[in-house]
């Protein structure tokens, strides 16, 4: 990561309990621009969503880290 993330964040919900198979899932919001790719390439994983129509995330083969590969949602306000 070529900085900070934007946001740090964990979840305690059933849903990532499940999706995790621990307590929790820290997550934490970065710009894709903002990674640099070292080494191999990233495993790309369908995941489902509460809301049925699932995500995409792009996890580091060489270490437990995910990353969230969506489009960015516009402020409500």
């Amino acid at each position: 990561m070529e900085s900070s993330p934007l946001i740090v964040h964990c979840c305690h919900c059933r849903w990532c309990q499940r999706e995790t198979g621990t307590a929790f899932a820290l997550n934490a919001l970065i710009e894709a621009e903002r990674v640099t790719l070292l080494a191999a390439e990233p495993e790309l994983v369908d995941t489902p969503s509460h809301s049925g129509k699932g995500q995409k995330i792009a996890r580091c083969p060489s270490c437990r880290i995910a990353f969230t590969a969506t489009t960015r949602v516009p402020a409500l306000w």
